[in-house]
């Protein structure tokens, strides 16, 4: 387990390194936006999606932590949490529970891209005319990346419940022996603690998160002249520049969780609470959150969610984006 655990590790780095050279020299000029009714769409989007999500994740764990630690104690500053985390463990202490989510938050961007490509191309076929197509393209991004959150959540809430323990408990080492241990303990319902309020944070918010970054790219792409459409299943000109990318995955990352900060904190003080007495449910833990703290407790973490949420959202669609050029090109080749 430990040389398995040594070698995923390592090919992590390794694959992290990789897609960061490799996008220095996408970002040094224009790479041509792939066709993306080649064989194998889902297949490419897996692939994609979870590069994208390991990408996303190295960047943006450290921050993750400073959140989960706000949002589930009443220090207040992220710089006081800050001080608290390296006094106690160093700078490892940023990325405590990293193991975990990097071993399946590939997965789960995998699913998210593979669902959200499925459905719109599904949509996009079933749907008449070019016309009409082109009408309903960006209803239909929202509904298939609704459906692509819808589908994720189920798989993320064992992973958060787990994040969060690992990040908020210092005396939990292992992730799998947690995960066994919230399981002994605390049985199914354990595990996907949270997965009401991570319903509201994730199924409608991942439609606005799709919509506005393909409405981002449309924007920069008309501006940039780059191109003059972005339809499924029709080939698509010109070329996409990695800073196009990165500021709409920015924007698209901040417009998808300004207003559903609430729910994210309130996951998080279910997740991390070890007796399911104290929060019976959703609703249970925000009344007692604004009876004992006041309203601006569901607020708490807010600035670091939205500084964490433009880079990590940009790596995560410039790491998605290449791979997708690149295994559209493999397949090609073959």
């Amino acid at each position: 387990l430990q040389l398995l655990r040594g070698s995923f590790t390592g090919w992590c780095l390794v694959t992290a390194v990789r897609v960061v050279v490799s996008l220095r020299t996408f970002a040094s000029g224009r790479v041509d936006k792939p066709n993306r009714t080649t064989m194998n769409p889902v297949l490419c989007d897996f692939i994609a999606g979870s590069i994208g999500g390991a990408c996303g994740l190295l960047v943006g764990h450290p921050m993750d932590t400073i959140k989960a630690w706000q949002q589930n104690s009443n220090y207040g500053m992220g710089s006081a949490i800050y001080n608290i985390i390296i006094r106690n463990n160093g700078l490892g202490g940023f990325y405590r529970g990293m193991y975990f989510p990097l071993l399946s938050n590939g997965a789960l961007n995998s699913v998210v891209f593979a669902v959200y490509g499925s459905h719109l191309r599904y949509l996009q076929k079933h749907t008449r005319s070019d016309r009409l197509r082109k009408a309903y393209w960006r209803k239909h991004v929202f509904l298939a990346g609704s459906m692509a959150g819808l589908a994720q959540v189920f798989l993320a809430c064992p992973i958060e419940v787990v994040k969060v323990r690992l990040q908020t408990l210092s005396f939990i080492g292992h992730p799998w022996a947690c995960l066994k241990d919230i399981f002994r303990r605390e049985g199914l319902s354990g595990i996907y603690r949270g997965i009401t309020p991570m319903m509201f944070r994730d199924v409608l918010p991942y439609g606005v998160y799709m919509y506005v970054y393909e409405y981002m790219l449309e924007i920069e792409e008309r501006l940039h002249r780059l191109s003059k459409e972005r339809l499924t299943g029709v080939p698509i000109g010109g070329a996409l520049q990695a800073s196009l990318i990165a500021t709409a995955g920015a924007v698209a990352g901040v417009a998808s969780w300004m207003f559903i900060v609430p729910f994210d904190v309130v996951k998080t003080v279910m997740q991390a609470e070890t007796d399911p007495s104290v929060h019976k449910s959703m609703m249970h833990c925000f009344r007692s959150m604004i009876k004992k703290h006041g309203w601006r407790s569901l607020f708490r973490g807010s600035l670091v969610i939205i500084a964490r949420a433009a880079p990590v959202n940009s790596a995560t669609f410039l790491g998605y984006e290449y791979c997708l050029e690149k295994c559209h090109h493999l397949l090609d080749e073959k």
